[in-house]
């Protein structure tokens, strides 16, 4: 438990204590990399728009139906709600810790631990996550062409884990010039399907009435539908706005970080808002409205609903253009997920509170290249066991999984992509713990700040919380022994093996980085004391 001291750190008292960037006896990043617009494509880059708009609308609509375009519209109000509790800790503290850095100063140095903790392991699997379903998309793809190598999808996904951590090992800004223009691609081609439909009109002209009401929630072959519909589709609407708060490690390597990191944040959030609106709302009228359920919602043939729309109201190269753009942006988000881990990595241990070799930067480019190293040596040792998971389907439909080497007759490889689809659970719970952490740190902080007020430091991020159970609940309450069934029928997405134990890897992975601390506290207090205190304070 912290002391009542410690609970206020951002007063006089723990302020004395903090340390510039510039005079602390650690080697550093490269200061002043970016300016504003690299900080928007880096996260454009770690959202990866593309994937999230043809895989996340097909899961939404096939709960919503029609008021997909709702569903959006209230999760960018409930993300907004969040970008309100980041921007202001962008505005007061910059850090490569980040979340953790910025909940040490609220809630004392246990907490900020354990969200470095929690943020380390989130954006460690995710990397993990993209690089599975880039090398399942690309196998499955290939694969229909004649041309599928030994090893399936991990022999693709590992080749990209090496071409990322070669590229990381250099300055940042080249890992930026790679991962910008698929940014930029992969917005210019739902901008472009998203013109072509609406100036079109779509299948029967344009609706506002179905797609912006409750109205069009209750369509047939929708689960739930209606507005239990609409709130339990608000989890893969928030989701899709996972990374946009990767520019919270930005903070030491971008030109006045206090007034461009929230300019960044907030201004992305709003951009990302009006896309996801507008791409929901087209394909909604794309494919007409009373089909929102049958065919938009049909998430087994994801993502050829976006290729059917982009042939029918554009051409064909634009379908084949959006097949090619969810791969390079899933490649273009584990680039960025990758940066965003070694700074956390970095951060941790030049702070002593990991190895110190791992908060060394190189001597000319000014990249954190071992610890850049190490999470690439993570990622492939994790591919690794994930490619030795083989799967047997069973006459009634199950799947039976066991580890070995497929035989392609009984026995086969477990895809990537359903590789991702696990790991990603699990990024998402920590990532959304986080967020939840940070909403409740703020009025702690702001009121030590002497600048709290009412409606933004208490309202808003309590409202932000609140919706933020909404997808949390959905990965933890349908698994629960004898109550999950209640939350299954209620319409939350059902729970089967492994999906049912995936909460008990963030729970061991919590407990790890408790005892670790618990450890470090008692044994080097010294060291425990530094997390969070290494700041820019320029």
């Amino acid at each position: 438990m912290e002391t009542s001291d410690e609970l206020a750190p951002a007063g006089k008292e723990q302020t004395d204590k903090d340390i510039n960037i510039e005079q602390a006896p650690v080697d550093k990043l490269h200061k002043n990399a970016f300016g504003l617009p690299s900080v928007f494509f880096l996260c454009i880059a770690a959202i990866a728009p593309a994937a999230s708009m043809l895989f996340n609308v097909p899961v939404t609509a096939s709960q919503a139906g029609a008021a997909t375009p709702l569903v959006f519209l209230l999760s960018a109000i409930a993300i907004l709600l969040f970008g309100n509790s980041i921007t202001y800790f962008a505005g007061h503290l910059s850090s490569a810790g980040g979340f953790s850095t910025w909940v040490r100063h609220s809630l004392g140095k246990m907490m900020g631990f354990h969200v470095g903790w929690m943020m380390l392991g989130a954006y460690a699997l995710f990397e993990t996550a993209l690089q599975a379903t880039v090398g399942g998309s690309l196998d499955l793809n290939l694969s229909s062409f004649g041309l599928h190598l030994p090893g399936g999808w991990l022999t693709y996904a590992l080749l990209f884990t090496l071409l990322i951590g070669v590229l990381a090992y250099f300055d940042v800004k080249i890992s930026l010039w790679v991962m910008a223009p698929f940014a930029m691609l992969e917005v210019l081609g739902l901008l472009i399907l998203d013109t072509a439909i609406t100036l079109k009109g779509g299948t029967s002209g344009h609706d506002l009435l179905h797609t912006l009401t409750p109205a069009g929630a209750d369509l047939r072959g929708i689960a739930p539908g209606g507005i239990l519909g609409i709130g339990i589709a608000m989890a893969p609407g928030i989701l899709a706005f996972i990374g946009s708060e990767t520019a919270a490690v930005y903070g030491e390597e971008t030109r006045h970080p206090k007034r461009t990191l929230p300019v960044a944040i907030f201004s992305l959030l709003i951009a990302l808002g009006i896309l996801y609106v507008w791409t929901s709302y087209a394909a909604t009228i794309g494919v007409g409205w009373q089909h929102a359920g049958d065919i938009l919602g049909n998430v087994s043939n994801a993502p050829q609903q976006y290729l059917l729309l982009a042939e029918k109201y554009v051409g064909g190269w634009l379908g084949v253009g959006l097949l090619g753009l969810v791969i390079t942006s899933n490649i273009a988000s584990a680039f960025a997920m990758h940066h965003a881990m070694t700074r956390y990595f970095y951060s941790m241990g030049r702070e002593e509170i990991l190895p110190r070799l791992f908060g060394k930067t190189h001597p000319k480019w000014h990249s954190p290249h071992l610890a850049s190293t190490a999470q690439s040596l993570f990622t492939a040792l994790i591919l690794c066991f994930l490619g030795l998971i083989i799967k047997q389907d069973n006459a009634d439909g199950s799947v039976r999984y066991a580890l070995g080497f497929a035989d392609g007759k009984i026995w086969q490889q477990a895809s990537g992509i359903v590789s991702f689809q696990w790991l990603a659970n699990i990024v998402t719970m920590c990532i959304v713990l986080v967020y939840i952490v940070t909403n409740i740190a703020l009025p702690f902080f702001a009121h030590s700040k002497k600048e709290f007020n009412v409606w933004r430091h208490a309202v808003m991020p309590g409202l932000s919380t609140v919706l933020l159970l909404l997808p949390l609940a959905s990965f933890l309450l349908p698994p629960l022994p004898g109550i999950g069934a209640f939350f299954t029928n209620l319409g939350f997405a059902p729970t089967p093996f492994p999906l049912n134990i995936l909460p008990f890897f963030v729970l061991i992975w919590f407990i790890i980085g408790a005892a670790y601390a618990t450890y470090l506290e008692h044994v080097a207090p010294e060291r425990f004391d530094k997390l969070g205190r290494i700041l820019r304070l320029d």
